[in-house]
């Protein structure tokens, strides 16, 4: 049980940043929704954008977290549901941590199935090499969950493993981008953890996702986590003997420099400790930094478990402690953030497979629209897929100025778009024939070049059944120089 100590001061003030810069931080400041320094919201979901919005479970600070429920450890990487500890190839950190280990074990509880092979767990290189530029770049998180949004993640055996051998491929296989389709995230959030408050929530979910269930076991949820790892000799220690947990690692704090490195929160240990200022105790209610008053930033006991992407050798078992403390760490701008996501199934309707060539898959334009008169001239509703209009999603993150299928590599490239949400805009009552309209372009000033190939409307039924595929004849599939436009009549628009 975790409470506050009886010389805490209430008063007392930390620092964090936030998306819009330094926020001031009560010690009795609630959980709630905030976002790392240097968050880019999508420009097209607007300043306003909530990034729970579809997601089914209370947001951040709606539940009230009574900590005498909690128990005084949960390790979620235990469960079944949670794949093995990975070692990360080149700078994919972050989509290890936020697609192969918390979207895989998310999924698995979803779906009642264990990370046991292939067939249930996630890659982490299908979001990351949508998003890096075709180099071996960072990424954060909630890159990886925005392409899980908008696109899905297909499993890693049909994605050829969790990891490639190439940067920068994309997957050639209209039935790999129709699986991902079926696996999404509905929403996620990022929340500080500076406050005992703020902890509780976290601790909440991580055993149960503040959801307490009577009569059913407890399946808590993971955080995404993102902190400095330069010089991690200084702020690792062992656990003494005598001590819970003796022999095991811990951070007292995150590396005094270097950059951020994504890593897994699975769980807590509220016994787990060090005695930080050496006075041969550990303790909770004293102010050993010496500022004047009793925070979270003096315990030196209590402390998060990491699943790190170092390999299962690594830190004796690829895992480590991080203390509560650490994560109040006002030296970092960007702040110290607990990520989460939530997951969904999904059934597509009706999609687009397409066959297309591009030798500059950034500067690729597509949009496609509906109309419900099948002798509109005019679509009536449009979107523009991210995938195939340079990823605007992420700040300076893209595709990377390579052609489609990846660099070096001007194969015509196989994929499928999801067109339930767009036809949904007609609403119920357009159920006969209706107008698809396509158009393919570069952006401007760019001198990309394509080809249309094959073009496709292919239908299910409400189980994911397959049941036809309408082509859409091509006269003439170039595009860059011009605009390459194609209308198609087509029959059952309803989405179902």
């Amino acid at each position: 049980m975790i409470t506050y100590p009886k010389r805490s001061l209430i008063t007392s003030c930390l620092l964090f940043s936030g998306l819009n810069g330094p926020v001031i931080a009560d010690e009795t400041s609630k959980a709630q929704p905030a976002y790392p320094g240097g968050f880019s919201r999508p420009p097209s979901e607007g300043k306003d954008y909530n990034t729970w919005r579809d997601a089914a479970g209370p947001d951040i600070g709606v539940t009230k977290v009574d900590p005498a429920r909690l128990p005084s450890r949960v390790d979620n990487s235990t469960r079944p549901q949670f794949p093995p500890i990975y070692k990360q190839k080149w700078g994919a950190c972050g989509q290890f941590a936020a697609v192969a280990s918390i979207f895989t074990y998310e999924m698995n509880v979803l779906n009642g199935t264990i990370a046991d092979t292939d067939a249930t767990r996630f890659p982490a290189h299908f979001s990351w090499n949508m998003m890096n530029r075709a180099e071996n770049k960072g990424s954060e998180a909630y890159h990886g969950w925005e392409v899980a949004k908008r696109i899905g993640v297909p499993s890693a055996k049909s994605y050829g493993g969790v990891r490639l051998n190439k940067i920068g491929v994309w997957p050639n296989g209209y039935e790999i981008w129709r699986e991902a389709m079926e696996y999404r995230v509905s929403g996620y959030r990022y929340s500080p953890a500076n406050t005992i408050d703020q902890l509780n929530e976290a601790r909440g979910w991580l055993f149960d996702r503040n959801q307490s269930k009577s009569k059913k076991k407890a399946l808590g949820g993971l955080f995404a986590l993102d902190g400095r790892m330069g010089e991690l000799k200084k702020v690792t220690v062992t656990i003494p003997k005598g001590e819970h947990e003796a022999g095991k690692d811990i951070w007292t704090k995150w590396g005094p420099s270097g950059y951020g490195h994504g890593i897994t929160c699975v769980g807590y240990d509220d016994k787990v400790g060090y005695d930080l200022n050496g006075d041969g105790k550990v303790t909770n209610d004293l102010d050993i930094n010496d500022d004047g008053k009793v925070t979270l930033a003096d315990w030196e006991r209590g402390a998060y478990i990491v699943a790190n992407s170092w390999g299962e050798k690594w830190s004796k078992d690829g895992r480590v402690y991080l203390l509560y403390s650490a994560m109040i760490d006002p030296t970092w701008k960007r702040g110290n953030y607990l990520g989460r996501c939530e997951v969904a199934r999904h059934l597509p309707r009706k999609t687009l497979k397409l066959k297309l060539a591009c030798n500059d898959r950034t500067d690729l334009r597509m949009t496609i629209g509906i109309a419900g008169d099948k002798d509109a001239t005019d679509p009536e509703h449009e979107f523009a897929p991210e995938a195939f209009n340079g990823w605007p999603l992420f700040g300076g993150g893209n595709a990377g100025h390579v052609p489609v299928a990846g660099p070096e590599d001007n194969t015509p490239l196989e994929v499928g778009i999801d067109l339930t949400s767009l036809l949904k805009e007609l609403g119920p009552n357009k159920d006969g024939k209706g107008k698809l309209f396509i158009k393919l372009s570069r952006a401007d000033g760019s001198d990309a070049t394509g080809e249309l190939h094959e073009c496709a409307v292919r239908t299910y039924d409400a189980k994911g059944k397959f049941l036809r595929e309408s082509q859409i004849e091509i006269k003439e599939g170039a595009f860059g120089k011009s605009l390459l436009k194609l209308d198609a009549v087509i029959s059952d628009l309803v989405s179902g």
